[in-house]
């Protein structure tokens, strides 16, 4: 079976050599890059990309273009800052040898946050839909957290191995981001009259963060999981008082 590889890049000089070379196993590699001011294009192309240009309007219209351009029987979606691990690639050899059953796969991920890959915290558990086979599945337009919807067919999901996903560079940077994310999902959130109150902006974060520290084992992971069980308990705040700020303006 053939398997493409389609990443969307911009301005990803840092992380995109490391997520092509972790797929040793694709036939096809294929990198759409809106706009990359930086050496992205010519480090992509040195490591056996075929480079695309399209303008980015959203994340879900970009993915969207992006695999409609490859060519694999099987197509594999990545994002620049995500790469698979030695023993998660070779189970997707072996899936594509073998398996007759499914359309799609279900792929485990570990965030690395602060230097550490995590297992416990925030982000446990966490598994995304990023092998299919062409033709079965498609990212449905979305604001923030685009994701495929699998058009027909089982899905399954894979047990060995993970997606290493290095999501911040910084606490700085993952501050600005949530900042951004926040109004974005507010914004979207207000459109479908959604209304937020003293019990959402106060319970939901206390919530969060207890289970993100306590209940999903951030406080096995040190400095670095009560940051994250911190940090995602303010997002979770920022997001229900920037929807209440937009519901008193109509006042």
């Amino acid at each position: 079976m053939n398997l493409s590889l389609v990443v969307i890049a911009l301005n990803e000089e840092e992380s995109i050599g490391r997520c092509l070379d972790s797929v040793p196993i694709a036939s096809e590699t294929i990198v759409i890059d809106s706009g990359s001011t930086d050496s992205t294009i010519a480090i992509a192309e040195k490591h056996g990309a075929k480079v695309l240009s399209h303008s980015f309007e959203s994340f879900s219209k970009q993915k969207q273009w992006a695999i409609e351009q490859a060519s694999g029987d099987w197509v594999l979606s990545l994002d620049a800052d995500e790469n698979l691990d030695a023993e998660i690639s070779s189970e997707l050899e072996s899936l594509l040898e073998n398996d007759t059953e499914h359309v799609a796969f279900r792929l485990p991920f570990r965030i690395l946050y602060m230097g550490k890959l995590m297992k416990f915290g925030p982000w446990s558990g966490e598994y995304h839909t990023r092998l299919f086979r062409k033709g079965s599945a498609h990212f449905p337009d979305a604001g923030i957290h685009e994701g495929l919807l699998i058009n027909r067919g089982s899905i399954g999901t894979v047990k060995r191995g993970f997606v290493v996903h290095r999501s911040y560079d910084s606490i700085s940077e993952q501050m600005d981001k949530m900042l951004r994310y926040s109004r974005i999902w507010a914004e979207e959130e207000y459109q479908k009259r959604r209304k937020s109150n003293v019990f959402q902006i106060f319970l939901r974060p206390a919530w969060r963060f207890i289970s993100a520290y306590f209940f999903r084992g951030g406080i096995l992971e040190g400095v670095p999981g009560l940051t994250a069980s911190t940090i995602s308990a303010f997002y979770v705040f920022l997001k229900w008082a920037i929807l209440f700020e937009m519901s008193i303006s109509d006042r």
